[in-house]
């Protein structure tokens, strides 16, 4: 399938003509209730109405930062921004005040115009947004208010393909944010090639449960389900982080064909659904389950595929992958063949420009790489090594890639570094390692993160998976390996301890387990170990580790820690003594003060952080989504009620927490109070 259209609503309109009642859109609510089902006719209605009501407001040509935390909401207004010719600026909902400068510095930087977002949001990013909205004049716009506009129907913008489709800010954009600048060309030729790679076609189903804001979920699921017409299941992707079965059973329950993510979705799968939970579960129709976004493990392809196979899950369906935001979204992949991914295993990392030596299979010291699949038609490659040499088959360097959906580069930034200019044209520098051997690619490692120790080189996710797989205590995914000047450079290590290692963990003996992998294995020693919580380390939206991130964090003592090699440790534990205790306190009498002395002793034990400070951000201790979601369910456990995880992100501090609570166990006691017909 192959579109000449001008852009993304042109192919949408194609649908509407030819098959208008095909269902196009499913969303889940809860990662299992359709709260709506769309049609592609409806869904271009919906689409046509608030692409009326932003001409109106005379947005073409202009910028617009789309805050949504649903993806439903967010589809409309992104397609309507491409209907009516405004330039779309997706980001991630949050209404939290530690957001505020990173979004402040994406606004500044796109020089945006307008927000849309829906009233509700508005009205809590007021707060820490308005000031700035009103001094430069910006307009905010509730796209849920704009009713039964009785606004004519506008044409489609007739975009040039050099157009701006939308800017895509990279996951981990903060203090100087970089936005990729997609054209309507890039974006309908990379969905042509990733349907060339995955053979999607009308009759899939594509379910997706990632952040809708970013590029894999965006293009990859909502925007190429329209590219291709066929119909895409959409969670948020907190359901699946809630429970991670919800994904599984919905790829059985609506057929799904095309679902993924990246590596560590599978690991998480693995490690977080029960045994018994798999007779209940059908993957037979999942045909291809892509892997990309971060390193593809072999052992994770393994035990998926041990772990789900009973439940129909082949292995032929693993799809790794290799993409970025850069290049739209993918480079390459792997065509369904029937075949299992090829894993190649090398004695050791090559350096830049030389041949890469194999070994015959696993075992010893070899190190598995996992193909990244081949090159769709209409993508180039070249292997640069040092100097701009370009490098021969099996030859390792750096990635840089060439076609029309490699984008231009940054928007308002000078990109003359980020490019090779050969003879057939400009090839971007994607800053990855690896090589081609035999028609596919395999990616090696990040060059920006390479770590450069006595004059040696060193890969930072060889130690991450040396250090997660050597030491039982530790997530398999959950590793960090950065350097920092001390004033030479040195190793730093952050590594998350599993959930149920928390409250016995001997973090002085882990250190030490992690040290002697370092020096055994690697022959070196690290200036700093630390151990942190589950999901306490960075990662982009789309799951990879922010390693650059972590150095900043780092330097700024801002890891919720548990243990370090430096001696700071955590101090002030709670016990479970001490927590029923002032449980029984709440129970008997539930103040608000009770509350706090409860929420400190059931945060201090889950975080090992005990908090002095009761209007202090909780997030700054490193409370995650996942671990969020723990702390909530122990509240409602412990005290009966029902207070939804949203709860805990929209009362950050241990003092609105705690008034949250108090106002519920209130209602509580009004609802029991008039059951037993006690007068109040």
């Amino acid at each position: 399938m192959q579109h000449s259209n001008g852009n993304i609503i042109d192919v949408l309109t194609d649908h509407v003509h030819t098959r208008p009642g095909h269902t196009a859109f499913v969303w889940l609510e809860n990662g299992e209730t359709a709260t709506a089902q769309w049609t592609f006719d409806q869904l271009f209605t919906n689409v046509q109405k608030l692409a009326a009501f932003l001409s109106a407001h005379q947005l073409a040509g202009k910028r617009a930062l789309l805050v949504y935390s649903n993806a439903m909401d967010f589809t409309t207004a992104f397609l309507a921004c491409q209907h009516a010719g405004v330039v779309a600026v997706p980001v991630f909902f949050a209404a939290n005040k530690r957001y505020q400068a990173k979004l402040i510095g994406i606004m500044e930087d796109a020089q945006v115009g307008a927000v849309l977002t829906l009233a509700a949001h508005k009205k809590s990013m007021d707060t820490i947004l308005g000031a700035f909205w009103q001094q430069n004049a910006i307009t905010v716009l509730c796209t849920d208010e704009h009713g039964e506009n009785k606004l004519k129907a506008i044409p489609n913008n007739s975009a040039a393909p050099s157009d701006i489709a939308f800017i895509q800010y990279t996951s981990g954009s903060t203090g100087k944010p970089k936005g990729v600048v997609v054209t309507h060309q890039n974006l309908l030729h990379n969905q042509q090639l990733i349907q060339q790679t995955f053979g999607c076609n009308p009759q899939s189903v594509i379910l997706s449960w990632l952040p809708f804001h970013h590029d894999m979920g965006l293009i990859g699921n909502i925007l190429h389900s329209i590219y291709v017409g066929c119909t895409c299941v959409v969670m948020a992707p907190m359901d699946f982080i809630q429970q991670p079965l919800h994904w599984l059973r919905a790829i059985g329950r609506y057929r799904a064909t095309h679902s993924g993510g990246p590596n560590f979705a599978f690991d998480y799968c693995v490690n977080k659904i029960a045994p018994q939970a798999i007779a209940e579960l059908d993957l037979s129709s999942w045909k291809v389950a892509f892997n990309g976004a971060e390193p593809v493990k072999a052992a994770s392809l393994q035990n998926f595929t041990d772990k789900f196979g009973p439940a129909g899950f082949h292995a032929s369906a693993f799809h790794p992958c290799y993409g970025l935001a850069e290049a739209t979204l993918l480079v390459s992949g792997r065509k369904p063949t029937g075949q299992t991914p090829r894993i190649l295993y090398l004695q050791q990392d090559a350096a830049l420009g030389s041949p890469v030596q194999l070994s015959d299979g696993p075992g010893g010291d070899g190190k598995a790489v996992v193909s990244s699949g081949s090159l769709p038609e209409g993508m180039h490659l070249q292997i640069m090594g040092p100097d701009g040499k370009i490098c021969g088959e099996g030859e390792a360097g750096e990635i840089c890639i060439h076609g029309d959906s490699v984008t231009q580069g940054y928007w308002n930034k000078d990109n003359t570094e980020y490019f090779y200019q050969l003879a057939d044209g400009p090839y971007l520098r994607t800053g990855d390692s690896g090589f081609m051997y035999q028609g596919e690619l395999f990616v090696s490692g990040r060059l920006k993160e390479m770590l450069i120790i006595r004059g040696a080189n060193y890969y930072p996710y060889d130690i991450e998976h040396q250090v997660a797989n050597a030491v039982e205590a530790i997530e398999l995914n959950g590793v960090a390996a950065f350097g920092v000047e001390t004033p030479e450079e040195q190793l730093v290590l952050v590594a998350e301890l599993k959930r149920t290692y928390l409250q016995t963990a001997d973090t002085s003996a882990i250190i030490a387990a992690i040290e002697a992998e370092l020096s055994g294995i690697f022959g070196i020693t690290a200036y700093d170990i630390v151990l942190t919580t589950p999901m306490g380390i960075p990662r982009t939206t789309s799951g990879k580790l922010q390693r650059l991130q972590c150095r900043t964090l780092y330097l700024q003592q801002g890891f919720s820690e548990l243990g370090s090699k430096r001696g700071m440790i955590a101090e002030g534990s709670s016990s479970a003594d001490n927590l029923e205790a002032v449980l029984q306190d709440v129970k008997a009498k539930p103040t608000v003060e009770n509350i706090k002395a409860y929420l400190i002793e059931l945060i201090a034990i889950q975080t090992r952080y005990r908090i002095s400070d009761e209007q202090q951000d909780l997030m700054s201790f490193g409370i995650d989504s996942i671990q969020g979601i723990e702390i909530i369910q122990h509240i409602n456990r412990n005290l009966d009620i029902y207070m939804p995880v949203t709860t805990l992100f929209e009362n950050p501090t241990i003092a609105a927490l705690a008034s949250a609570i108090e106002q519920l166990l209130w209602l509580k006691n009004i609802d029991t109070n008039e059951e037993e017909g006690i007068k109040i």
